[in-house]
């Protein structure tokens, strides 16, 4: 097997035609049909015809796999990683690219990815561009780099995990994915009544007790929707960026979290940030806790960071370490 980001060999891959280069790579391309919809509403994605357009272009006509469901893509996934193809496309939303990067986690398959969802956070910290042209031209020109990931309650995850107002919150949020449209409501109704809670953060070096509306752990700057909620944080540190919001009041915690949605920045001097390879999270009474979808149940909550345990194809001359702290679009 060619190892990944070496020069393409000289025979091999498509066969070149009028505007088709060969693929670079052994690869296979994993499509969710159904990404890019909130609400029932679609937000963005694209239909099988452009994706093979694309593809062919790219030397990778025969390497589209439509899957209908998260163990069907697993399968997938797994399947090519026994056949030692070099690189596993994720075409899809943040939920489809979790979904297939957790299954190439310590091999020397490489992740790459076709954003077709309606958020997108993860294809934004890599510095990956979220029109799919210029995503799919990364499969000719990009670089394989190693990146972390953090893990919680045995379960992976990629962009941050969260405890307090926030878990709460997305809890309910993301109800509205599902169409219900109530949600909305519901999730205003828990910010009004949510009220600080006392916690006890364990970190590597010392041990924070705070009262708090939030704390996240943030494996790379985005969260939520597209919420610049770590901005220094970077990909391949080893660290998580713990982030502690103790001295806002509620509507200052609402109007913050609306000002940094959808990549855009505020400074706020009311949090506090902490680099740690490990995090506990307990509190005096049970607090809601997430990580990235997935619901943890309550405190208390452990977080640990794998470091370098994902390959993952990016821009080659933006590595994920400085693309997390670029300004966003």
């Amino acid at each position: 097997m060619r190892p990944p980001g070496s020069a393409p060999p000289e025979a091999g891959g498509a066969t070149p035609g009028r505007g088709v280069r060969p693929s670079r790579w052994s690869a296979r391309v994993i499509w969710n049909a159904t990404a890019g919809s909130k609400g029932g509403i679609p937000t963005n994605g694209g239909s099988r015809e452009r994706l093979e357009e694309i593809l062919a272009r790219h030397g990778l006509a025969d390497a589209l796999i439509p899957t209908s469901s998260p163990a069907e893509a697993k399968a997938v996934t797994r399947e090519a990683v026994r056949e030692g193809l070099e690189l596993v496309v994720a075409a899809g939303g943040d939920g489809t690219i979790g979904t297939v990067a957790g299954e190439l986690l310590g091999t020397d398959t490489a992740l790459g990815i076709l954003p077709l969802g309606s958020v997108m956070n993860i294809p934004r910290m890599l510095g990956i561009p979220r029109d799919l042209e210029p995503a799919a031209e990364l499969l000719a020109t990009g670089t394989v780099r190693v990146v972390d990931v953090g893990e919680a309650s045995g379960r992976t995850f990629y962009e941050a995990g969260s405890v307090g107002m926030n878990a709460a919150m997305f809890r309910e949020a993301q109800r509205f994915d599902r169409g219900d449209w109530l949600s909305i409501l519901r999730t205003v109704a828990v910010a009004l009544r949510y009220r600080p809670a006392r916690m006890t953060i364990r970190l590597d070096d010392r041990v924070v007790r705070t009262r708090a509306l939030m704390v996240a752990v943030s494996n790379g700057p985005y969260s939520g929707v597209g919420m610049t909620v770590a901005p220094g944080a970077r990909l391949d540190d080893g660290r998580f960026d713990v982030r502690v919001f103790r001295r806002f009041s509620k509507w200052q915690l609402l109007r913050h979290l609306a000002s940094i949605a959808f990549g855009r920045r505020r400074y706020a001097p009311e949090i506090a940030t902490y680099r740690s390879r490990r995090v506990r999270i307990d509190s005096a009474h049970p607090l809601p806790a997430r990580a990235d979808s997935i619901d943890l149940g309550t405190t208390p909550v452990d977080f640990v960071t794998r470091p370098h345990a994902l390959r993952v194809l990016v821009p080659t001359e933006i590595p994920p370490s400085e693309s997390a702290s670029q300004p966003a679009s």
